[in-house]
């Protein structure tokens, strides 16, 4: 008897346990976590998913713990929100998940939708992060701001960002159809904190920023890993800074206008790292892919500046007004501009150009490559081939560039244009006559490119706005699939512009940007690919003072090529953007370099 009753007792016990376990899981509550689902109709308080907030604000009031999670479900919530310190916001749930790993932002949208949350007029910031620590908002779709008004009120359609230190993400969110006097997308002020793996698209700004403005931003803001494309300014389509120096680093930056300077980036007494960046695409009055003016000395390095247009001058890059940018190993390429400096464009300001490929720029009147006028800047070890309207172009006797150790090859309207009055078509005669001038050559680069054929298009361009993608199609070709991922693609040989593939299969192409303005089904194409090839006369031929120790890839330089010495006693460093692989001088070892 005894025994049946300890059986019995124990049995009710675990039946209680199951039951309790049974009713946790129901209601699905994660320790630490408050929720948010609008269409929640139980107690609403944000203990589970049954019982959740249905504001997204309510759920962050409700966090008062540090480092407490508040998780959305999908839908659009009609509100404009004010984040605080400790919050982490999280959009992306289907309202069953009990781990953030099982959340997918991408599937379940997440919109924080500000066009009626004014009394039924679009709020000022959909989203207002002002002095807080530690927070991030990750996983939603925000849009439908208009800062149009004055004082901070024009500033931050999206979001508006001040005095934010480095403990503060923004991080997977898709930041689209907002405006701002400033920063139509993100005004980030005083702040430094860390914009990474968004999609700014569609965002405009009265003044400057379509999709940033960075106003006194400290050195260790990061924005990487993001996409800007279709967003518009006056100045700064893409981002605008002024009296910042944030890191932008590994983003894609397309089809960004700017009615004045800087389609991609305009920076404006301002220092940014401008790396490993495809910018792609953009237009502006001046300064087409990236504008530097008022002193501003960023360091451009590691980007693809490609296919971007000016209405004037500086389709690539534009540099003036006292500004020092550092510019090195870039490929600038196939961009253009109306009037003067289709690759670079120089105005009273003294860049340093170092191991950049320049190549098919065009300008229609002068300086397809580069168009110097009251400047003095450094220009050694580039790449200048297929520009048109001269590769360097002075108009006056008011500048003085250093122009050493570069290759200068197919510029069939001349390579250099001195003082607006004397014009040379081979090297050496540049060499003997300008004394800034040395140790240029003027032979055929044997890019890996020339080496890849080329054909024509078998059917009309399509392009996928949520991927930023265009694909095209060969239905005769047999490429080997991803074989051209990272090449430059010109998709309408009638003009120079050019683009990065993303991928390739045995008969499609993808690349970054809309393309299907400028192609079509029949047009004939080809594909380019910067690195040398082992016969190339730039390996070991440049100089080896005052230049990178990695080439565009990331690999270390000088890489000698044993065999190879094109610059007598000097280090083994090459011209142009690319170092040739061999015997590292910094590793000792052999490296090889394979091509896709």
């Amino acid at each position: 008897m005894k025994n049946k009753i300890i059986k019995n007792h124990l049995f009710s016990k675990c039946l209680l346990t199951f039951i309790l376990l049974f009713c946790f899981i129901l209601q699905l509550s994660v320790q630490g976590v408050v929720y948010v689902n609008k269409n929640a109709i139980g107690a609403n308080n944000g203990n589970s998913w049954a019982d959740a907030y249905t504001t997204i604000q309510a759920g962050i009031n409700d966090a008062d713990v540090a480092d407490e999670e508040v998780w959305v479900a999908q839908g659009t919530y009609p509100e404009a929100i004010t984040m605080k310190s400790g919050v982490k916001l999280y959009g992306g749930f289907n309202g069953t998940e009990t781990e953030l790993n099982q959340r997918n932002w991408t599937t379940n949208v997440t919109t924080i939708d500000g066009s009626t949350a004014r009394g039924g007029l679009p709020t000022y910031h959909v989203v207002i992060m002002h002095s807080i620590t530690f927070s991030i908002i990750d996983g939603f779709t925000i849009t439908g701001g208009n800062a149009d008004s004055e004082g901070t009120n024009g500033y931050g359609g999206g979001i508006f960002c001040y005095n934010c230190n480095d403990t503060n993400t923004i991080e997977n969110n898709t930041i689209k159809g907002n405006s701002a006097v400033q920063g139509g997308g993100i005004y980030c002020r005083s702040s430094s904190l860390s914009i990474r793996n968004n999609a700014f698209s569609q965002n405009s700004a009265y003044d400057g920023g379509g999709g940033i403005y960075f106003e006194s931003s400290l050195p260790y803001l990061t924005v990487k890993n993001n996409i800007f494309s279709w967003n518009s300014a006056t100045n700064g389509g893409g981002l605008h800074c002024a009296n910042s120096s944030p890191q932008i680093t590994n983003n894609i930056i397309l089809r960004n206008t700017a009615s004045t300077w800087g389609g991609g980036i305009h920076c404006g007494s301002s220092s940014p790292q401008i790396t490993d960046n495809i910018i792609s695409g953009n237009s502006g009055y001046s300064g087409g892919g990236i504008s530097c003016e008022l002193g501003s000395s960023p360091s451009i390095l590691n980007n693809t500046i490609s296919g971007n247009s000016a209405y004037w001058s500086g389709g690539g890059v534009y540099c003036g007004n006292s500004s020092s940018p550092v510019i090195t190993n870039n490929n600038i390429s196939g961009n253009s501009a109306n009037i003067n400096g289709g690759g670079i464009f120089c105005n009273d300001a003294s860049p340093a150009i170092t191991n950049n490929t320049i190549s098919r720029n065009s300008a229609s009147t002068n300086g397809g490559g580069f168009f110097c006028d009251s400047s003095s800047p450094y220009i050694k070890n580039n790449i200048f081939i297929n520009n048109s309207q001269y590769d360097i172009y002075e108009p006056d006797i008011n500048s003085d560039p250093i122009v050493s150790y570069n290759n200068f090859f197919g510029n069939l309207d001349g390579i250099y244009y001195d003082e607006g009055l004397f014009a040379y078509t081979s090297v050496s005669a540049m060499d003997s006559a300008i004394a800034e001038c040395s140790n240029n050559i003027g032979l055929n680069p044997l890019f890996v490119g020339d080496t890849l054929s080329g054909g024509n298009w078998t059917a009309d361009a399509i392009y996928n706005s949520a991927t930023f993608q265009t694909t095209l199609t060969n239905s005769s070709a047999i490429w080997t699939p991803n074989e051209h991922a990272g090449r430059l693609l010109n998709p309408d040989t009638t003009h120079n512009k050019q683009f990065v593939i993303v991928s390739n299969t045995a008969t499609t192409m993808t690349v970054w940007s809309d393309v299907t303005t400028i192609t079509q089904n029949g047009d004939a194409y080809k594909i380019f690919d910067y690195h040398l090839q082992l016969a190339s006369p730039c390996i070991d031929a440049g100089y080896d003072q005052d230049v990178p120790d990695i080439d565009f890839d990331g690999e270390p330089r000088p890489m000698d090529v044993l065999g190879i010495d094109n610059n007598g006693p000097l280090a083994e460093y090459d011209i142009g953007a690319d170092e040739y692989p061999g015997v590292t001088t910094t590793l000792a070892a052999t490296v090889w370099e394979f091509y896709q």
